[in-house]
């Protein structure tokens, strides 16, 4: 198919590789696309399509993304953007702005990363992901340009969802980035606003190994006159991000020094960093609405429709299940201080499971503590922890190894946790991908709007390899 009318042809780039290291545990050699199973595998396609872009690997930098939506004529420049960073909190962070612009009566686009169970989670307009007929006229659109650009996966995911905004005339939108800040593919964009919301451990062999390299590389997304919010940021940092941030010319804003904005949550939010920061995230946008005259918010309104799957998910009460997609230490630590306060020590049950690449040594002593029982799993995912060798790290420091159980899947760990009765309460973490298999089980769907619990006692669903989504 012939490129779009008016584009180019772009330069062919070579793909960055990744190697794993020779440390590697077992389970963390690399698989191709093809060989993924539901719920991960592409469900149609157009994902499929553009999942294989995944070949080009990782690769920091803004002159092919910026090549290619020249190519497509610059659809970044017809709006502006708030671009939320930050190790973690930043997904939250950037659902809660977007509902905010919503209730205000703004026209908002949302683009996030990763996706649970649908890559078209990724892509809102006023609330609605992108349909499936417009995603594919888009991808047929400039499939041939994005192969000629060599753009990976991201960058050409990203440059996708700005062109599907600028069609449907948002005002405002608010992206999350993927990587970093200062070479991510949403680095682009005509900046309203920036959003820090926390600095820690997490994909060093691209952002550097220490919290000085990492808090760098976010706060490379700087400019000009642009509002920067600092967040939940260490002391030790502070400094470097205001130095930062002046140098580029924009205006560091300590969201502690600003006056904070109590809203009511209710019940609807369950976990303590959520609730937070849906008031640090109404403080941010009613400075951006004075500084850029957008209309006032209505907090209410905007809690009614707000959604934060996977994030101190409560999906049933008795027994009482919990799933977050907390899946580094940083994050980690957090999610397990909340769950110690849920019940006695002896009806905590936690479903764990980890992926290769994230440094989750510092949390283990914790996850043995907290919790009663430890069942180790596996998602069905090609870099996942081999849960028997996790389980081994967890008893050699556990003060009951018995306690510590290896389940086959992520639905037979959730299968034995039920089991323990309607008194206990489970956490199931560590991954994305394990909480994006849990919902998949539980019946769970992005698209409809279905909502799966299991307090119900309905079977968990079961998928054979191979099978559709």
């Amino acid at each position: 198919m012939a490129s779009p009318a008016g584009s180019t042809s772009c330069p062919k780039r070579p793909p960055m590789t990744r190697r794993n290291p020779p440390s590697s545990p077992p389970g963390s050699d690399s698989i191709e696309i093809g060989a993924l199973r539901p719920p991960f595998a592409p469900r149609d396609a157009a994902s499929q399509w553009f999942f294989s872009l995944h070949r080009l690997g990782i690769r920091p930098g803004l002159e092919s993304v910026r090549e290619l939506l020249r190519c497509m004529g610059n659809p970044e420049r017809d709006f502006d953007a708030v671009v939320v960073a930050g190790t973690n909190g930043k997904g939250s962070a950037a659902l809660a702005l977007d509902a905010y612009a919503r209730s205000a009566g703004l026209r908002c686009g949302l683009y996030t990363s990763p996706h649970l169970l649908d890559l078209r989670e990724r892509m809102q307009v006023d609330g609605r992901l992108i349909d499936s007929a417009t995603f594919t006229r888009l991808i047929d659109e400039y499939r041939d340009l994005i192969e000629d650009c060599q753009t990976t996966f991201f960058e050409s995911l990203t440059a996708l969802t700005l062109e599907w905004f600028r069609r449907e005339r948002v005002q405002v939108a608010v992206l999350e980035t993927g990587l970093g800040g200062r070479l991510d593919a949403t680095n682009v964009v005509r900046k309203a606003g920036l959003v820090l919301t926390s600095v820690g451990l997490d994909h060093q062999e691209l952002l550097g190994h220490s919290l000085e390299a990492i808090a760098r590389e976010k706060l490379g997304l700087a400019a000009a006159g642009v509002p920067f919010y600092l967040d939940d940021i260490p002391v030790e940092l502070r400094r470097l991000a205001e130095e930062s941030i002046r140098t580029a010319g924009g205006e560091a804003i300590e969201l502690d020094g600003l006056e904070a904005t109590e809203i009511c949550v209710g019940e609807t939010v369950q976990g303590k960093l959520q609730r937070r920061q849906l008031g640090r995230m109404m403080t941010v946008y009613r400075d951006l609405a004075r500084r850029h005259g957008w209309p006032e918010a209505d907090a209410a309104r905007a809690l009614e429709s707000l959604d934060l799957p996977g994030r101190y998910d409560v999906r049933g009460h008795s027994p009482r299940l919990i799933l977050d997609t907390a899946h580094n230490a940083h994050a980690l630590h957090r999610v397990i201080a909340q769950f110690a306060c849920e019940g006695r020590r002896e009806q905590r049950v936690l479903v764990f499971g980890s992926v290769h690449g994230k440094e989750i040594d510092s949390v283990l002593p914790e996850l043995v503590r907290c919790c009663a029982r430890v069942l180790v799993c596996a998602p069905d995912w090609y870099r996942a922890l081999d849960p028997s060798w996790l389980a081994g790290r967890l008893r050699a420091i556990a003060p009951e190894p018995a306690a510590i159980g290896v389940c086959n899947s992520v639905r037979e760990a959730l299968e034995e946790a039920r089991a323990f009765g309607p008194d206990a309460v489970t956490l199931a973490t560590g991954s994305n991908f394990l909480v994006a298999e849990a919902l998949d089980r539980l019946g769970h769907d992005s698209l409809t709007g279905q909502s799966g619990l299991w307090d119900s006692g309905a079977p968990l669903r079961r998928r054979e390899p191979g099978a559709k989504a």
